[in-house]
């Protein structure tokens, strides 16, 4: 486990002459036979002079008729593979783009920006007042119709208004093109996942001829393969690119006190905007209320939150007059803020997707941006605890496997202190990178000199008798408890259990505290060590009791920076 701060960024990529990480731009071959007219429109709308990698084939693919399915990191420009052809002339469906979106914030601040540029856009939601759904209603079956249509997913799920209206752009072949953004919430193993995504099965089936667009940022392999089946995208013209985001520093260090992580705040970022997620509602007041009472600009984000209130929050973020949000992960998806300096998790994500969308919120100006997570072991049982202890009707005993293997997926990306943590997340997503091109932008290459290899093998190993021991005794024991009993610790817990009689209790006495539990974390790391949940007394709460899974495979040496 790494002790040591985030590495500072290389000064000579922040001065006032640095080079900045820019996404690859103008794809070599920009022709076809609507290419005039795009490049005409992104120069006199977007006034943009050229194009991101990828977007100038996918716009023209779906101009094309074409079914799309776009995979593009955050801050890639998305939006504009979907956006500029909506307002082009040219192509073979003509008409009304519907982009159906889960986020309302988002779509807010989309519909807003395309108003900004003279384009019509408007927004049907189930927050829409009448007066403005049937002011909607009126222009879709008149002469007058908007470019853009957006709605989420859960209202063409139940208004039947709404599907009528539809139909009526496709019977007047007026319906351009449906675009699905942040396409990834149809997985349903995904913590993004909407229920309403899954019905947009019927979109191929009752629009048959209409090309269909999916966007997202943050899909594995099975994920892209979930959303082209429940799309039933056919043949489609498939743009993937790289998930690594060079300007980004990616950090684990050792959780402590909050004033360690303002500290950090105040020295690395001082006036900057950023991020800081936590796992629950009462953590986010209760931070955001410490950094101001530290003097930083802070205010809190929740689901729980009243719409105006939340609306209020953002747009002062947005516009700087808060520097810092303390958020559920309720917050973001879809914000659009390219000056974010640094994303903060100061609890464990629940899964490497979420963590990699929300650390790519950061640094979408291409400037350097620092993603640090403070990590501590006990953060997984709080957790594990939520998981299994799940009110959810809908949770199964697969949807808590699921949830527990992308938790621990986590667990050992904060464990591994050795490789390239840009290695281990593209790794994630099924792509292959080579740490020399990491170029010491996360701890782990940054403190490379720093690795100390030390032998505990009969450190190991009495760690795992001990275990083994309580096991024999059908003594059930938590992680902190059985190493307590290793440490030595004078404890009533210990005492009251007479485990301080035990034979091998101080057996790492003369170990540090730290790499005590280092060492025990290393054995769960390994599987040599595992914790299973188990029901207490009244089945509402579960535990997790330490076991032996193996005493036969551990390594010899555990590699440390201590």
């Amino acid at each position: 486990m790494d002790y040591l701060e985030p590495p500072a960024a290389n000064p000579a990529e922040t001065g006032p002459h640095a080079t900045y990480f820019v996404p690859p731009v103008a794809d070599p071959e920009e022709t076809g036979p609507y290419a005039e007219e795009i490049k005409q429109k992104l120069k006199r709308i977007f006034q943009l002079d050229t194009f991101r990698h990828n977007q100038f084939k996918a716009i023209s693919a779906t101009m094309a008729g074409q079914d799309v399915f776009v995979l593009m990191p955050t801050g890639g420009g998305k939006s504009l593979c979907y956006q500029l052809p909506g307002v082009c002339r040219g192509g073979k469906t003509k008409g009304v783009t519907v982009v159906i979106s889960p986020l309302l914030a988002l779509m807010h601040d989309q519909v807003n920006g395309l108003k900004a540029k003279n384009i019509d856009a408007v927004l049907l939601t189930s927050s829409t007042r009448d007066d403005e759904a049937q002011e909607i209603r009126n222009r879709i079956y008149s002469n007058s119709k908007p470019t853009f249509l957006y709605i989420t997913p859960e209202r063409l799920k139940v208004s039947s208004s709404l599907k009528s209206m539809l139909v009526s752009l496709y019977r007047q072949k007026e319906l351009a093109r449906f675009v699905i953004d942040e396409a990834h919430c149809i997985a349903t193993w995904g913590q993004d996942f909407r229920d309403a995504y899954q019905e947009l099965h019927t979109l191929r089936q009752d629009y048959p001829d209409i090309p269909i667009m999916a966007l997202t940022a943050t899909a594995d392999r099975k994920t892209v393969d979930d959303i082209q089946g429940c799309l039933q995208l056919r043949n489609p013209a498939v743009f993937e690119q790289s998930f690594d985001r060079p300007n980004l520093n990616y950090s684990v260090v050792r959780k402590g006190a909050v004033d360690d992580m303002i500290s950090f705040i105040k020295r690395s970022h001082p006036n900057q905007t950023g991020i800081i997620y936590r796992t629950g509602r009462d953590k986010c007041e209760q931070l955001a209320q410490q950094l101001r009472k530290k003097g930083l600009s802070a205010k809190h984000y929740h689901a729980k939150m009243e719409a105006v209130d939340k609306e209020t929050v953002q747009a002062e973020w947005k516009s700087g007059e808060c520097q810092i949000i303390v958020a559920t992960i309720a917050f973001g998806m879809g914000i659009d803020k390219a000056d974010v300096r640094f994303v903060i998790h100061f609890d464990l994500p629940k899964n490497m997707d979420g963590y990699y969308q929300e650390t790519g919120r950061a640094g979408r100006d291409g400037k350097p941006a620092d993603c640090v997570l403070y990590y501590a072991y006990r953060d997984l049982q709080t957790i594990l605890k939520m998981i299994n202890d799940s009110r959810d009707p809908n949770t199964t005993r697969e949807s808590i496997a699921r949830q527990d293997a992308a938790v621990r997926a986590v667990v050992r990306y904060c464990e591994n202190d050795s490789e390239c943590r840009r290695t281990q997340i593209l790794q994630h997503f099924g792509e292959k990178f080579d740490s020399k091109n990491c170029r010491k932008r996360c701890n782990n290459c940054a403190n490379e000199g720093l690795l100390v290899t030390q032998d505990f093998t009969e450190k190991a190993k009495s760690v795992l008798t001990l275990v083994q021991s309580m096991e024999d005794g059908h003594e059930n024991v938590t992680l902190d408890h059985c190493r307590n009993i290793f440490k030595g610790a004078n404890t009533t817990t210990i005492r009251d259990k007479r485990h301080d009689s035990h034979p091998l209790y101080g057996a790492g006495s003369d170990m540090p505290k730290e790499l005590a539990e280092l060492l025990f974390l290393k054995l769960v790391y390994f599987e040599a060590l595992v914790e299973k949940s188990t029901p207490t007394t009244n089945s509402k709460w579960h535990v997790q009791y330490l076991k032996v899974r193996s005493l036969s495979v551990y390594p010899s040496c555990y590699s440390a920076r201590v």
